[in-house]
This record gives structure tokens, C-alpha cells and sequence, in this order.
């Protein structure tokens, strides 16, 4: 901008002097062409389409009026542009080129040569020296420069697109390769095994005669979550396979807080004692919280059963106003071991937690999990129902 104000200035002073050797109607004329284009050339940053128009409103008065008043041009005299009118206008020019479509640009220079031309056969004085034909080629050759490198730049910019678009598709290919090897990996171990356990637990109380109740129930127990973990990972398998973002519901229902109920029932079967309420007036929240919910509950319970077996634990489930509430508190394990964090006790795990705190980010929530002062360990979710 104080380039273009400094460049416009010294054209405009040029003008100015140069109009001193030709005292009357000229010099008038010059100096106001001067002074009245010099604006131009700083509006040509900012708005080219007002500033082009004002160049060449401004180079009028000395065309016209070089033309219809007598004498007021000398022999020899440029016209219908004095020579600062000329370079500032075919500046203006280029500059627009270098802003606007080539359709605007190269309207614009078609008009300019035809208001030189029309003021050449209406009002060209006599004894003055054309000066038209040198705009015209200036400024044909300036506009096929422009044009030239524009059309490089716009070449380039293209190429720089697609090997974008070509590098992620590549990386796009790779992660959908990557994530089938995963599925295929997890279907051949993982689901052998489950598979192998649902088996043997359905057909171990027929290996006793007469097993007890309790052996029974404990088999089938087995079974059942045998079961659906093969349930589960053949959703996760399926996600992991398909190469777009499915809903969750494509391969298998997702839990919700609806099925708390089973999963503590669960977990119960297994050793814990569980205490739990919910308070509020349950309401249907968004699909992705209830999901996360489930599963910030279904990880903490399992982190008690793990590290602190025989322990006591307490739940809570609150609906608020904008969000839902999970506590889920255990006491230290029966063998008088306390359960500590999972990512205390091995460092180099700690995904469940980790789990955790991702979902709940995700939506917007925090999760805080850490021991009390009474020695109890606690997790706290709070998860947005406006996500």
C-alpha cells in the first residue's frame, strides 16, 4: 500500500512538472488528470473494479478537453493520455489483471481501447501524436504475462490438491489395510478362544455327575458372557472391516443405560456386592452418551473385580439439567488390598482409565479417577446430555 500511495504520488508530481512547460488550458488539464488518477492506483489494492473505472474517468478531462477547446494542446502534444496518464492507467490496468477473472480484466482493456478509439475519430485534435497504440501493446503484453503466471500458479496449486488428495488417499488405503489385518488377527486368536470357552463351559457340568447348583450356574455364567463377547467383537470386527463410518447399530445393538440392570446382575454373579441408585427423573439422552455411560460403568466395575476382588462398591447414576452423573466407588478388596489405579499398579497399560477419559472427552465431559481418604477408590463421570 505505501509502495502503490508512493508510485501514485510521484506519477501525479511528475504530471505536475511537466505540465509547467506548457503553461494554459494544458497544464490545467494535465494536473488535474494527474491528481484525479493518482487515487486510482491505491484503490487498485483494495477495490480494482471502482479503481479501474476512476483511472479511466479521470484521464477524460485532458482527453476532452485537449479535443474540444482550441489551442489548448501544443504541436506535437500526447493525446488522448499525457505520458504519467498513460503509465499510471496501464498500471491500474495490471493490477486488476492480477486480482480479477481474465473475463473482467479483459473486458476492461477492450474498453479502454475503445474509448481511445472513439475519442480518436470524434475529438482528435490536430498536430498532437497518438499515444494509443502504445497503451495497446503494453498493455496486451503485461496481460499475457499476467495471464501466463497465473495460469502456472493455478497449474501448480492444482498439482499441490492432488498429490494431497493422492497422499491421503494413500494414507486412507493403509489405515483401511492396517484395520483389516487387525480384524483378521482378532478373529483368529480372540475368537477362537471365546468361542473355545462358551464351548467347554456349556459342557463341563456334563463332565460331573450330579454337579452342584452353584457349579452349574457358575458354568453358564461363563457361557453367557462368552457369548457376548463374541457378540460384541463381531460388531467391533465389523466396524473395523467397513470403510466408511457406520452407525452402531449396523452390526449389533449397542448397550445402553437401560441394560445397567444386566450388568450389574453380572458382575454380582461374579463376587461383588453392589449398591446402586439413580436419582433424577431418567430421560432419553443422545445415542453416543448413553453408550459411553455403559461403558465408563461396565470399566469401572470391572477394574474393582479385578484389583480388588471381594470388595464392596457403591453406584450412583444422576440426571441433572444439561448432564448425566456416574460415581462408582469400591471399598479395598476382602484380602485387605486396596484397589489402586490401573495405570498405578502397571505403568504400561492403563487403556481401560485411559478409555475412559477419551469418551467422556469426546462429548465434552471429564471423568476423575483416584482414591479417597478413607481408602476407597473412586471413578466420577460427568457426561453433557446436549452434545
Amino acid at each position: 500500500m505505501i509502495l502503490a500511495a508512493l508510485v501514485a504520488v510521484d506519477l501525479a508530481v511528475a504530471a505536475t512538472l511537466m505540465s509547467t512547460e506548457r503553461p494554459g488550458p494544458a497544464q490545467a488539464l494535465s494536473v488535474i488528470t494527474a491528481w484525479a488518477q493518482a487515487p486510482a492506483l491505491v484503490l487498485a489494492l483494495f477495490r480494482p473494479r471502482s479503481a479501474w473505472w476512476l483511472s479511466l474517468a479521470a484521464s477524460l478531462p485532458y482527453a476532452i478537453g485537449g479535443g474540444v477547446i482550441d489551442g489548448a494542446l501544443e504541436p506535437e502534444a500526447a493525446w488522448p493520455w499525457t505520458a504519467p496518464g498513460l503509465l499510471g492507467h496501464l498500471i491500474v490496468t495490471l493490477t486488476v489483471a492480477c486480482r480479477l477473472s481474465p473475463r473482467v480484466y479483459l473486458a476492461q482493456w477492450a474498453i479502454t481501447l475503445l474509448t481511445g478509439r472513439v475519442l480518436i475519430v470524434l475529438l482528435s485534435p490536430p498536430d498532437v501524436v497518438l499515444d494509443l497504440l502504445p497503451l495497446e501493446l503494453l498493455s496486451a503484453f503485461g496481460l499475457a504475462v499476467i495471464a501466463a503466471v497465473r495460469g502456472l500458479l493455478e497449474a501448480q496449486r492444482k498439482l499441490r490438491k492432488q498429490e494431497k488428495l493422492t497422499e491421503w488417499e494413500r494414507t486412507r488405503r493403509t489405515l483401511l489395510e492396517e484395520r483389516t489385518r487387525i480384524a483378521r488377527e482378532l478373529h483368529d486368536v480372540v475368537a477362537h478362544h471365546m468361542s473355545v470357552v462358551a464351548v467347554q463351559a456349556e459342557a463341563a457340568p456334563y463332565r460331573v455327575a450330579e454337579p452342584p447348583p452353584e457349579l452349574s450356574d457358575s458354568f453358564a455364567s461363563i457361557r453367557e458372557n462368552a457369548l457376548s463377547a463374541l457378540s460384541e467383537l463381531r460388531h467391533i470386527l465389523g466396524m473395523l472391516r467397513s470403510e466408511e463410518q457406520v452407525p452402531d447399530s449396523r452390526y449389533a445393538p449397542q448397550p445402553t443405560l437401560e441394560n445397567v440392570g444386566e450388568l450389574v446382575a453380572n458382575i454380582r454373579s461374579a463376587g461383588l456386592r453392589i449398591e446402586w441408585s439413580v436419582s433424577g427423573t431418567p430421560r432419553p439422552v443422545p445415542q453416543r452418551v448413553e453408550l459411553s455411560a455403559f461403558r465408563i460403568v461396565q470399566e469401572a466395575l470391572s477394574n474393582a473385580l479385578r484389583h480388588a476382588p471381594g470388595c464392596r462398591v457403591e453406584m450412583a447414576i444422576s440426571y441433572d439439567r444439561s448432564e448425566l452423573g456416574i460415581r462408582v466407588a469400591n471399598s479395598p478388596g476382602a484380602t485387605g488390598t486396596g484397589a489402586i489405579s490401573l495405570v498405578k499398579r502397571q505403568p504400561s497399560a492403563g487403556h481401560g482409565v485411559l478409555g475412559m477419559r477419551e469418551r467422556a472427552s469426546s462429548l465434552g465431559g471429564t471423568v476423575e479417577v483416584g482414591p479417597r481418604e478413607d481408602g476407597w477408590y473412586e471413578v466420577a463421570a460427568a457426561l453433557p446430555t446436549k452434545t
